[in-house]
């Protein structure tokens, strides 16, 4: 078997080294679940760790689209990567069990590097999962990365939409055009349901109504994605502002002699507060009636 196949190679329990990568509390942790279309969304979800190596553990501290989606769905794809280069990864397939209200977990999320100053903020609950499958821990070469984003530069001007309308807004179009950002792509697996994200940093905005993405680094891992899938796109800037993005996956096409995949936006969901929700298209949108007395 080669050292490709090894790597993509699924597992039902985690590695000793991968439920030691699960532990600090600085790094990307990413949770895609399942809408009640069929549609993967993409959560970050930082109180997120391996308690042993078929259990899962992640908090929630707010009320959102990924818990309500496990609790009708309860198949998941997991996201763990590093902070700091040299990246790594490690992708996870699991499934909601049941949650808790207190316990150890609750208590170690909440004295966390990133949770044991907030006075108003607390984890909790605790979602509880099993562990279906893993993937080793990867390198994210640096030299995809780079030769990514020069990819970007020369090509994807070339698959701009010929629409007038604008799905991306400012904070959208300003995200999905930066040379580097965190972003990954999650898909469901036709084998069996279970969402998979792909970490992938080059994927860009040819415009404001399409997201394109070079084969680079992680290329076995793009090419498996299938031609007309669903797709979420998660990209969060080093400000902590983020969007995700769904639409269709429209397979590669060729620009200026480079092959892209490529997604048109059929719906942005905006993840940071003070409100979350659907913000394109307008019927979709989250909507609250207009203050206007403000009293004690």
């Amino acid at each position: 078997m080669s050292k490709k196949d090894k790597e993509l190679k699924w597992s039902s329990e985690l590695s000793e080294r991968a439920l030691e990568f699960t532990q600090p509390d600085v790094m990307l942790k990413l949770v895609s679940t399942i809408d009640e279309r069929g549609w993967p969304h993409i959560t970050m979800i930082t109180s997120n760790r391996a308690i042993n190596n078929t259990e899962i553990a992640w908090g929630a501290f707010t009320e959102g689209t990924s818990k309500e989606n496990v609790k009708q769905n309860p198949k998941q794809g997991i996201l763990y990567m590093t902070a700091d280069m040299p990246f790594k990864f490690l992708q996870v397939k699991a499934d909601f069990k049941f949650t808790k209200k207190e316990g150890e977990e609750l208590e170690r999320f909440n004295k966390s590097e990133l949770m044991r100053y907030f006075t108003y903020v607390r984890v909790h609950t605790a979602y509880f999962n099993d562990l279906v499958a893993a993937r080793p821990v990867r390198d994210l070469s640096l030299l995809g990365i780079v030769g990514g984003i020069v990819k970007d530069i020369i090509g994807k001007g070339g698959l701009k939409t010929d629409l007038n309308e604008k799905k991306l807004n400012p904070l959208g179009i300003k995200l999905f055009s930066a040379p580097i950002a965190v972003r990954a792509i999650s898909y469901l697996d036709p084998k069996d349901g279970y969402p998979i994200i792909i970490p992938h940093i080059p994927l860009q905005a040819a415009d404001h109504n399409r997201l394109v993405f070079p084969l680079s680094g992680l290329k076995e891992d793009l090419q498996a994605i299938p031609e007309g899938a669903k797709v979420a796109v998660f990209c969060m800037n080093f400000d902590y502002a983020n969007q995700v993005v769904k639409g269709t996956y429209k397979g590669m096409r060729s620009s200026r002699l480079i092959k892209f995949g490529a997604i048109d936006i059929e719906e942005i969901y905006n993840s940071c507060p003070p409100v979350t929700g659907v913000i394109y298209p307008e019927q979709r949108a989250y909507s609250r009636p207009k203050v206007t007395n403000f009293h004690l």
